[in-house]
């Protein structure tokens, strides 16, 4: 009996000693994976075209079951055959699916935690666009006091994508972590103009560029360097908060973007101009999509 109540005792002492480092084992870390319970979410379209253009969108979609986001725009924009002056010459096209996601989430312990939410994403894109040698323009190289003449032959495509979030605390509303963000984009183009004023001297500028670039930057982000516009990408979005709760009850917002721009435009011109473009960035089939893997927090 007195063997027994030693023992129960010594016992009593060790669970003593070891709880707070157990507990402070449970309290160092919180991860979530799917299926994500509790979440909201709210997507949103936008697309916009005007003369011989067209355009097609995947309204964004999300999946709380598997943590899947997919979205998909496209289109194409052509000068249009018949033009007189200003009018009637010029397309474009514009397009944009959005999608922005809010997730229940808990201090992993009262101080500084930080929410890292691992995203692992296909993405397939393209775009390309014409534009031929720039005939003579109908523009008017001396113009009357306080008038304007100009004339022009563009085209280009450009297309965009990106992840951000951030995390606020829903018991105390003025409270936020910082933000954090990748953000992809392929843009090229070719521009000729000629424009003439007269404001007291007659003045003409005459400009004529291409240009195309590509790549990616991410703030409070791991694999923004490997990023890819065509591929697959794992990508990490740290959200550091201070002096979390935990009793608190915080929500990470993430939102997702797709984006076309394309444009095919002359004005003025003596002779015929033809120019096109075309995009496509897709987030929805054949693969495709963005996986909230899971959400750390530490």
């Amino acid at each position: 009996m007195a063997l027994g109540t030693t023992g129960l005792a010594a016992a009593v002492a060790l669970i003593m000693v070891l709880s707070p480092a157990s507990a402070s084992v449970v309290n160092r870390s919180v991860v979530l994976t799917p299926a994500y319970k509790g979440t909201v979410s709210q997507p949103s379209t936008y697309l916009s075209v005007s003369g011989c253009a067209k355009a097609k969108l995947t309204p964004a979609h999300w999946n709380a079951k598997t943590g899947l986001v997919t979205l998909a725009d496209s289109g194409s924009a052509v000068t249009c055959a018949k033009s007189l002056g200003y009018v009637g010459g010029s397309s474009s096209a514009f397009t944009e699916s959005y999608i922005e996601v809010a997730i229940p989430v808990h201090a992993a312990h009262n101080g500084n935690n930080t929410v890292a939410s691992a995203w692992s994403v296909n993405l397939a894109s393209s775009s390309t666009f014409s534009a031929a040698a720039c005939p003579a323009k109908n523009v008017n190289y001396h113009p009357a006091l306080y008038q304007y003449s100009s004339a022009y032959c563009e085209a280009g495509a450009d297309l965009e994508f990106e992840v951000s979030s951030s995390v606020q605390d829903l018991s105390n509303t003025s409270w936020y972590s910082n933000s954090s963000y990748v953000y992809g984009y392929n843009d090229s183009y070719n521009e000729n103009y000629t424009d003439c004023y007269n404001y007291g001297t007659p003045t003409c500028y005459n400009y004529s560029y291409a240009n195309s670039y590509h790549g990616s930057y991410g703030y409070n982000t791991a694999g923004v360097s490997s990023f890819t516009m065509n591929g697959a990408s794992s990508l990490v979005l740290y959200n550091n908060g201070t002096h979390m709760v935990r009793g608190h009850h915080y929500v990470l917002t993430f939102e997702a973007f797709v984006y076309t721009d394309l444009f095919a435009e002359k004005a003025n011109l003596l002779g015929p101009w033809t120019g096109s473009a075309s995009a496509v960035i897709n987030l929805a089939t054949l693969g495709n999509g963005a996986t909230l893997s899971s959400v750390s927090i530490s």
